[in-house]
C-alpha cells in the first residue's frame, strides 16, 4: 500500500545546523507513521515521530516561565552576595593594608608613632619618576637608601 502523505504538507522549518542538515516537517497518518520513518531511512534521512500534546506543552511553558523567574531571582541574590563580599573582603584588605604600613613605619624605619599614611596612583608610565620625586622631597636624608625603587 502506498504512502498517504498529507498535499502539500512538507514543509522546510528554516532550521539548519552547522554542518547545514535541515529539518522538515512532514505530515502522515497514525497508521502509517512506522512504515515512512523505515522509507526514509532507507533513503538516507532520519525520521522521527511526533504528536502535539497542547496540555503537555503549556504546563511545560508554565514551567519554563516559572524556572525562568527563580533563576533571575536566584542571580539576583548570587549577585547581591558576591558584592557584599568583595566589599567586605576589600575593606579587610585596606585595614590590613593600613595596619602593615604602620607596623613597617614604625619598626622597620624607627619613626615615631604618629605618621600620616596616604595611597598614591600615578598615571601609567611615571611611576617612577612620582617615586623619585617623593623620596626627594619626603625621605629623611639618612634612610634614603632603605626606600629603595619599588
Amino acid at each position: 500500500m502506498p504512502f498517504v502523505i498529507v498535499p502539500d504538507m512538507p514543509q522546510d522549518l528554516k532550521i539548519t545546523d552547522k554542518e547545514g542538515n535541515s529539518v522538515y516537517r512532514l505530515t502522515v497518518y497514525k497508521a502509517q507513521v512506522e512504515d515512512v520513518i523505515k522509507a526514509l531511512r532507507r533513503k538516507g534521512y532520519t525520521g522521527r515521530a511526533f504528536s502535539y500534546d497542547k496540555p503537555a506543552w503549556e504546563r511545560e511553558t508554565q514551567q519554563r516561565g516559572i524556572l525562568k523567574e527563580k533563576v533571575a531571582n536566584l542571580t539576583t541574590t548570587v549577585m547581591r552576595t558576591s558584592i557584599n563580599s568583595f566589599q567586605q573582603n576589600f575593606i579587610a584588605l585596606m585595614h590590613l593594608k593600613v595596619v602593615r604600613a604602620y607596623i613597617d613605619g614604625v619598626l622597620r624605619f624607627g619613626i615615631p608613632p604618629k605618621f600620616y599614611i596616604g595611597c598614591v596612583m600615578p598615571k601609567k608610565g611615571i611611576e617612577r619618576q612620582v617615586l623619585h620625586e617623593m623620596t626627594e622631597v619626603l625621605a629623611d636624608k639618612s634612610m634614603r637608601e632603605m626606600y629603595g625603587e619599588k
